[in-house]
């Protein structure tokens, strides 16, 4: 579900560095990139923009996050993100624990590997085992 053409980096996660309470990463955010809504299950998560700009959804309601910014994530909170501005999203992100960067894992390819379409029961399967849930594919509705 996250948008295959957004490129991202894990810099600390249990199997690259031992960590066993952070991941951390980076990510790229190109032109009409989103991140589509979500919810992590069993972690909290904090962006910080580095470079470009965007609308950030936390439960419905929207902020607008420009470069320099930071938007907090409690977990089970329904969040997305719609990048605005010409400029490609430049961002760093953490998570209070692993686990999501097992979605990340299991639903992307290597670096110059072309992304093939993953069938939906792949993507429910590494959604299960990043303990997230995405609400396009849990058909779950925020109030």
């Amino acid at each position: 579900m996250p948008n295959p053409t957004s490129e991202f980096i894990l810099k600390v996660t249990p199997q690259n560095s031992g960590s066993q309470h952070l991941v951390l990463g980076t990510e790229t955010i190109p032109p009409g990139g989103v991140i589509p809504k979500h919810r992590h299950l069993v972690q909290d998560e904090i962006l910080f923009l580095q470079t470009g700009s965007a609308r950030v959804s936390l439960n419905d309601q929207d902020y607008e996050v420009h470069a320099g910014g930071m938007v907090f994530f409690p977990l089970n909170t329904w969040v997305s993100l719609i990048k605005t501005g010409p400029a490609p999203i430049q961002l760093i992100f953490i998570f209070s624990a692993p686990g999501f960067d097992e979605y990340m894992r299991c639903s992307s390819v290597h670096e110059g590997q072309p992304a093939p379409p993953i069938p939906l029961d792949e993507v429910s399967r590494c959604a299960h085992e990043g303990h997230v849930e995405y609400e396009a594919l849990s058909g779950a509705k925020n109030k």
